[in-house]
């Protein structure tokens, strides 16, 4: 006896099917997981696939089973306790309704604005000031200098505490990129406020056409299905990934191994001197020039580059404000009273932020990116119009700026696909040393301690000789292109 389903049967199993659908994809792009130490160590051997690590169901002590309530909620009792004692002392509440910038805009509207600001800054990489600079000066009509000083202020609260979070999570970060982008970044920031100064529009568009173009790149790379990815620079089981870019070092032991030139380092401190650059004129940069370095030069995944651009654009607007507010003629009123009006709702949106962002899979973060800064280029060329001559400083010129602005997007693109070719190449060059490792049998492949960089590059060459020997079908094949946890 044959059964036929009728159509109410038919349309009840297509309505389960594409519930499941959805909640499959909805797990896989909104729920993958945190990438911590755990994960790192899990990818270490084997060089297997890069997945986030998630624990939920190891058992943990009170702390560990609220470790993510406690990093976002500590820092908001912190913070509105200092701010409810100082906005009660001098009751300052008024100011929430006062108006600021050319445009006379209440103040609150930048506390709407700083809800999803704030949120963006914690969960991708682009900082605070991606979304409250260009709707202070494109939207609100407040002058770039006092815009980019209320984001050196209200990034000191607020991505410090979301880098606050991201550490006490024990979110995987990369902490050589960290050290070696903030020294460069300390030093790009102080250069450009001592002595960089654009006109207003120039500042507005600069900022948006230079990373709509990354944006677009960033794009074009992630069309690539399944492109490697990695987790972290320098892999604790395969120290050769790293040793190897060592050009120079004083000596093979003791101290003097640890005075070298490693053109590694010397990229990331390249790229924090410029993004202090870019961050000393629009209060932000550094996270975006790191995480651009990051994910189309190093491949590092999203889920890695992303908390540490939080953690350097931290460090590096607390630098800003600190400069600006003692070395130079000090912040103004106007960024301050921003300030006081923000401050309760970014301590909780940029933490917040921070844990939705290590959760999501990396195609996510990638797409917040490309959102922002497509809005925020549509916004500029929108409202500044830099095609139309203005009596304005900096509108007399429209061709300059029209022009100028074109060509930075259109080096942008360039210098950004030239990463992304660069990139490709290093992955060639890390799968190589991967093989040696797997075909000897060697995962642990220590070229570097104890033994200098010319003895290194020796071995690696007598390893490589050897792997060249391993036959690549049957049992002993190996695939140069399987993913792995580091670059």
């Amino acid at each position: 006896m044959t059964v036929v389903d009728g159509p109410e049967s038919q349309q009840k199993r297509k309505a389960a099917f594409s519930l499941a659908a959805i909640s499959e994809l909805f797990t896989k792009y909104f729920c993958e997981g945190q990438a911590n130490a755990s994960t790192l160590k899990a990818n270490a051997s084997g060089f297997g696939q890069v997945n986030p690590s998630n624990e939920d169901n190891v058992p943990k002590s009170f702390i560990g089973r609220h470790r993510k309530l406690i990093g976002i909620f500590v820092p908001i009792v912190i913070v509105h306790a200092i701010w409810w004692t100082y906005m009660g002392t001098t009751d300052s509440f008024h100011l929430f309704v006062g108006k600021g910038g050319a445009n006379d805009i209440p103040r609150w509207y930048m506390s709407i604005t700083m809800v999803f600001g704030s949120m963006v800054a914690g969960a991708t990489s682009e900082g605070g000031a991606a979304v409250a600079f260009p709707v202070m000066t494109l939207v609100f009509g407040i002058s770039p200098v006092i815009a980019r000083d209320f984001s050196y202020i209200i990034q000191s609260c607020g991505m410090v505490c979301a880098a606050g979070t991201i550490i006490w999570m024990k979110v995987l970060v990369e902490w050589k990129a960290v050290i070696y982008t903030s020294l460069g970044g300390i030093a790009g920031i102080i250069i450009g406020l001592e002595y960089i100064a654009l006109d207003p529009p120039y500042a507005k568009m600069y900022f948006v056409v230079i990373w709509g173009a990354f944006a677009a790149s960033l794009y074009y790379l992630n069309r690539i299905h399944g492109r490697k990815v990695y987790l972290v620079l320098d892999p604790p089981h395969l120290p050769a990934i790293w040793k190897s870019c060592t050009l120079w070092e004083l000596s093979s032991t003791g101290l003097g191994s640890y005075v070298a030139f490693n053109w590694k380092a010397a990229v990331l401190f390249a790229t924090g001197f410029l993004g202090g650059i870019f961050s000393s004129i629009s209060g932000s940069g550094i996270d975006i020039c790191s995480f651009a370095c990051l994910t189309l030069l190093f491949r590092l995944t999203e889920k890695t580059a992303t908390p540490t651009s939080v953690i350097l654009m931290a460090i590096n607007t607390v630098v800003g404000f600190l400069w600006r507010e003692y070395a130079q003629e000090g912040i103004g009123d106007d960024s301050w009273n921003f300030f006081l009006v923000c401050a309760p709702i970014v301590c909780f949106g940029a933490p917040f932020g921070s844990v939705i962002g290590s959760f999501v899979h990396r195609i996510v973060l990638a797409w917040a990116i490309y959102l922002t800064d497509a809005v925020q280029l549509v916004g500029a060329i929108v409202i500044v119009q830099p095609w139309v001559y203005q009596d304005k400083p900096g509108f007399t010129t429209p061709a300059h700026l029209t022009g100028s602005s074109i060509g930075i997007f259109v080096s942008g693109l360039i210098f950004f696909y030239i990463l992304q070719l660069l990139g490709e190449k290093l992955v060639e060059r890390n799968s190589r040393i991967e093989a040696t490792a797997r075909a000897l049998g060697n995962s642990n492949l220590d070229v570097g301690s104890g033994m200098g960089v010319d003895r290194a590059r020796q071995l690696m060459r007598q390893q490589q000789a050897a792997a060249a020997l391993v036959p690549l079908h049957g049992p002993g094949r190996f695939d140069a292109k399987i993913r792995s946890s580091h670059t």
